[in-house]
């Protein structure tokens, strides 16, 4: 069985070692409220394991089928990491469909990994010959205006820093998508902002859907959410 790679795995390290704290807690003081706690920590345990090795894989799909593309599409993968998404865009087009993924961390051996593992996971697809990968910065994406029939951010805005940053990159890649393309933001937080800008930018027709439990990251205190953009 191959093992499922965890998303943020110190999260998770921090569910599981306070809830043996409550454990312990529990048996040596005799308090029935460490046992609640103990069992809403494995709670959280549960829906975090499920957003990271199951929810999250139904989230990105059905973000793909809002994004509409033609087997002809170029479409952009930002922030593509280990390359998961890019395989799944790419597996919906066909040559002279493209789908690129940029990796937008700074250069650094995790970046460069990143890199690595994103092209071993098309060549493993066999998507190679219709998607690629690269390092760009985000607030500065080497492409041209409108070049993209579709884009999709995933769990990557939230980790750029400040805000007018994050601006600064809604804004790069609402430039390089086309008229009547889409824009897919997934994330948990920073939305009424990313609409803010979006709207400033031509951007008419906004909405976010809720992703419900297999997007709650412990909890729904971490809800993953859904924006879509288009011009008209």
């Amino acid at each position: 069985m191959k093992f499922k790679r965890v998303d943020a795995p110190l999260i998770l390290v921090v569910i599981v070692l306070a809830a043996i704290l409550s454990i312990v807690l529990a048996v040596v003081w005799h308090q029935w409220l460490f046992w609640l706690v103990t069992v809403l920590l494995l709670i959280c345990l549960g829906l975090y394991l499920n957003a990271s090795w199951r929810g999250k894989e139904q989230i990105i799909d059905e973000a793909i089928k809002y994004l509409h593309l033609s087997s002809d599409a170029q479409v952009l993968d930002l922030g593509t990491d280990q390359g998961n998404v890019l395989v799944k865009l790419a597996k919906r087009l066909a040559i002279p469909g493209h789908a690129t993924g940029v990796e937008i961390g700074i250069k650094s051996d995790q970046s460069n990994k990143s890199l690595a593992h994103a092209k071993a996971s098309l060549q493993n697809a066999a998507m190679a010959d219709r998607a690629s990968v690269q390092a760009a910065d985000i607030l500065n994406l080497p492409f041209k205006d409108h070049q993209f029939d579709g884009i999709l951010i995933w769990m990557t805005l939230h980790k750029v820093k400040p805000t007018i940053n994050r601006a600064r990159a809604v804004q790069e890649a609402a430039r390089t998508l086309k008229s009547d393309g889409t824009l897919a933001i997934i994330d948990f937080k920073h939305f009424d902002e990313y609409q803010k800008i979006l709207a400033g930018l031509g951007f008419h027709d906004i909405t976010v859907h809720q992703c419900g439990v297999n997007g709650w990251w412990g909890g729904p205190w971490l809800s993953t959410k859904i924006l879509l953009a288009k011009r008209f």
